[in-house]
């Protein structure tokens, strides 16, 4: 499918991917994932796995991505605090929380 590079979704979702490029930490693989799935129409705060975070909202890109590809944490999350974030629910597809556990 081809989008419309001049519609103003289009130049909204770049503008939020830049805006995440320049304060989220990313390895090469993630950015260059991340800038594939924007330019071919989506939003950056969408995942095409269809994974929840523990409040049942939808994951962005980036975190799905890291929850698909194997690595939930890292380096990059030292601005979370504790690791009060819940558990991954391969069942559920979303972030269980730690008081449901």
């Amino acid at each position: 499918m081809v989008f419309d590079k001049k519609s103003i979704e289009y130049q909204l979702n770049k503008e939020a991917l830049r805006d995440m490029e320049e304060v989220v930490p990313m390895t090469l693989d993630e950015r260059t994932s991340i800038r594939r799935w924007v330019k071919c129409g989506h939003e950056v705060e969408s995942n095409p796995w269809g994974y929840y975070d523990a409040d049942g909202c939808p994951m962005n890109y980036l975190q799905a991505y890291r929850i698909k590809f194997g690595y939930v944490s890292g380096p990059w999350d030292y601005w979370h605090g504790s690791g009060d974030s819940g558990f991954w629910s391969d069942n559920r597809r979303y972030l269980t929380p730690l008081d449901e556990l």
